[in-house]
């Protein structure tokens, strides 16, 4: 199995789940990716041993197009179609009969761009995706109305690295005995930190002995943040990440726009309970409130700080429950079944 990887950006946890079908398919990776942005400064050594990586700024697609004369893929997996070039060069191979995954996370709207994109679907993306795989259920009504459903439609398409969250909580206490909340990504306005900064006022304002506030990014809004009373971490690398998790109490997602949010399940996995915006797409699959945590309406400074102060109030005891169920919810998602989804679908391609 030859697999060509067209993505915009890597990530930790995109090399977690490429390494998991490397190891259970024996799959020679030939990857293609843009440089990681300045807000998200991996380190490049993550993705060191999960095969042929090559910076998508430096080749063009001639470039990319000659190299798969050598390669041969059996399969493409695309990380959506907004890089033009990829788009052709997925097009030239599905007409060879080579089968095209995208993933998706765009969560249906009903927005008239959507509509618009619904009614040419046939003569667009079509033309170029057998596949849409998308993250979950807002995403998977998307891909209907662009015509994937049933066999065409996989699920599943974001895993953090389940183990190194998982693993590590086992060494410590589930409950911090210093709670403290956290958010973790990047410092910017759809991140919705205006409203986690003025919620974290009104309740430490509203309580006594207040949580303190850890952020971990790095971004346009850092002020902001540290205005609001929050000790800043800056930009925490995948591999620290866990015991960054393992310090805090409950964890903290205030996003305005947020089709999905791998992060969530990151903090799940640390038996961490969840604040979350609706905006987030994974708390569909990943919250249930008054049960692992809140949510609140995006934007809704009032609704956020509820939420803090609700989660403020809980005992110990219930705490812990709410951790519990944060780490069963998480495990629906592993680079594993990952590796499973993408092989046996593969398979019957």
């Amino acid at each position: 199995m030859k697999l060509l990887v067209l993505y915009t950006c890597l990530s930790g946890y995109t090399a977690a789940c490429l390494r998991a079908f490397r190891d259970r398919s024996g799959a020679e990776l030939l990857i293609y990716a843009w440089p990681n942005q300045k807000n998200a400064p991996f380190d490049v050594e993550v993705f060191s041993d999960i095969g042929e990586i090559n910076s998508r700024a430096d080749v063009t697609v001639a470039d990319i197009e000659r190299s798969l004369d050598a390669f041969k893929p059996d399969a493409v997996l695309v990380s959506g179609w907004s890089d033009k070039g990829y788009v052709k060069i997925c097009r030239k191979l599905k007409a060879r009969g080579i089968p095209v995954i995208s993933g998706c996370d765009t969560q249906r709207t009903g927005s008239a761009r959507q509509r618009v994109a619904g009614m040419i679907a046939p003569w667009y993306v079509q033309r170029f995706i057998d596949v849409l795989w998308v993250t979950g259920e807002r995403q998977r009504q998307f891909a209907a109305r662009l015509g994937y459903a049933g066999a065409s439609c996989w699920d599943g398409y974001y895993a953090c690295d389940w183990n190194a969250f998982a693993r590590r909580r086992e060494q410590v206490e589930c409950v911090s005995s210093k709670p403290k909340f956290l958010f973790v990504g990047r410092y910017a306005p759809e991140k919705g930190l205006d409203t986690l900064a003025m919620a974290y006022r009104a309740y430490c304002q509203q309580v006594q002995a207040p949580w303190p506030l850890v952020c971990a990014g790095v971004g346009s809004l850092r002020n902001v943040v540290l205005e609001a009373g929050a000790e800043d971490r800056g930009f925490v690398q995948p591999a620290d990440l866990p015991d960054l998790m393992h310090e805090a109490a409950a964890f903290v997602l205030p996003s305005q726009f947020e089709p999905w949010g791998v992060v969530v399940q990151e903090a799940a996995a640390s038996h961490l309970p969840l604040i979350l915006s609706t905006a987030c797409g994974a708390g569909d699959h990943l919250l249930r409130p008054h049960y692992n945590g809140f949510n609140f309406e995006a934007g809704s400074v009032a609704g956020l700080t509820r939420a803090l102060n609700a989660m403020h109030e809980l005992t110990q005891v219930e705490r812990e429950e709410y951790a519990k169920t944060s780490f069963e919810l998480s495990s629906q998602y592993t680079p594993e079944r990952w590796a499973e989804t993408l092989a046996n679908g593969l398979a019957v391609l």
